[in-house]
């Protein structure tokens, strides 16, 4: 599907009357998809009779909840453990969005009776979630929405919907992350996101004196890679004082109003909603060509290559540094409003979902 097709665009504003859709977490651990859905789930709430539930099966360690974010934007939602709980918060639903890779939430939905339209979403192009999962769980599903076009294409029938994002979390104001007059001089990258290996973010701390640049990171701790850890890499590496950690919350703007570029230099993405966080302030943003960046952002992000064990090429990054100038966030500002906007999403959500519902009610 041609990532630039507006077609479900002319959609109606609003759902059949008394149409129920229950919008289903897997988990509680924050994370891009959480964020992506949530936003996703306050522009469905105009159109739909909106039940929200969240599996509260596994256990946190270090990494933030997207409990309290959830109560607090969706008053009312439900958190359950068990497979009795989940049944009766679906009992009911005209339709069931949901995503992730825990079994219990499709197979509970199996034996619900009628069973409830569901189409699941599909956040990453990892294969198990595209293919595997996807064929064991094929009967339970009326529909599938990829946030990448490439995986869409490899799921018969799936449909390729953006990310988009909240606009409240763009909140916070420029702050001066390096207020010494040398360290102001140099370019100040940023990070936003959870502290994953596969993100690179240790990659970039290594290497930062080579780059000759500041680091901002807003990251979310995870049992891989904490603060802590990257703090400690930073004072081996000899630059401590190049390095800003902000805590990390639910806004994300104070972060991006302070930075000359985003960085997103993962070995592996969906469709990370940072890039539409960023791109919604007009930053520019350096990224591998990872997951719906590519095919999606051509001309608006500065991409550099991957390396063979999977970090980016230093000469790469060098060289789009070099290239950096505000222009790269007007460009993709444009592109995201056109994109990614909430109601630009919600509402092809809300038509696919009403398709749907119609096609299986006979209308």
């Amino acid at each position: 599907m041609d990532p630039q097709d507006h077609s479900l665009e002319g959609a109606p504003e609003t759902a059949p009357s008394g149409l129920r859709l229950c919008l289903v977490f897997p988990h509680l651990v924050l994370g891009g998809g959480e964020t992506a859905m949530m936003a996703l789930g306050e522009g469905l709430r105009a159109r739909f009779d909106l039940a929200v539930c969240a599996l509260n099966r596994r256990p946190l360690t270090v990494e933030m909840s997207a409990g309290p974010e959830i109560s607090s934007r969706f008053p009312g939602a439900a958190f359950v453990t068990t497979r009795e709980e989940l049944a009766a918060c679906l009992a009911g639903a005209d339709l069931v969005l949901w995503y992730g890779l825990a079994p219990l939430i499709p197979s509970v939905i199996a034996e619900l009776a009628p069973r409830p339209v569901s189409v699941r979403v599909v956040h990453t192009d990892k294969d198990e979630e595209g293919s595997q999962f996807q064929a064991r769980w094929q009967h339970v599903l009326d529909g599938v929405v990829c946030v990448a076009p490439a995986v869409a294409r490899r799921i018969t029938g799936a449909a390729f919907i953006p990310n988009t994002c909240s606009p409240d979390r763009l909140a916070g104001e420029r702050r001066e992350l390096f207020p010494d007059a040398q360290r102001r001089r140099r370019p100040t990258l940023g990070f936003l996101g959870r502290l994953l290996p596969l993100k690179n973010i240790s990659w970039v701390v290594e290497n930062l004196a080579a780059l000759g640049c500041n680091l901002a990171i807003q990251g979310v701790d995870t049992p891989e890679l904490s603060r802590r850890d990257l703090e400690a890499l930073a004072r081996e590496r000899g630059v401590a004082e190049r390095v800003c950690f902000l805590p990390p919350g639910p806004q994300v703007g104070s972060l991006l109003r302070s930075i000359d570029a985003l960085l997103i230099v993962s070995r592996q993405e969906g469709f990370p909603v940072v890039a539409v966080e960023a791109g919604m302030l007009g930053v520019p943003v350096i990224a591998t060509p990872v997951g719906a960046l590519p095919e999606i952002f051509a001309g608006e992000l500065l991409f550099v290559a991957h390396e063979s064990d999977g970090t980016p090429s230093l000469a790469g990054l060098r060289q789009a540094l070099d290239r950096l100038d505000p222009s790269w966030g007007r460009r993709l500002q444009a592109k995201v409003e056109s994109l990614c906007a909430p109601e630009v999403v919600a509402r092809r959500y809300a038509a696919l979902l009403e398709g749907l519902w119609r096609q299986r009610n006979g209308d």
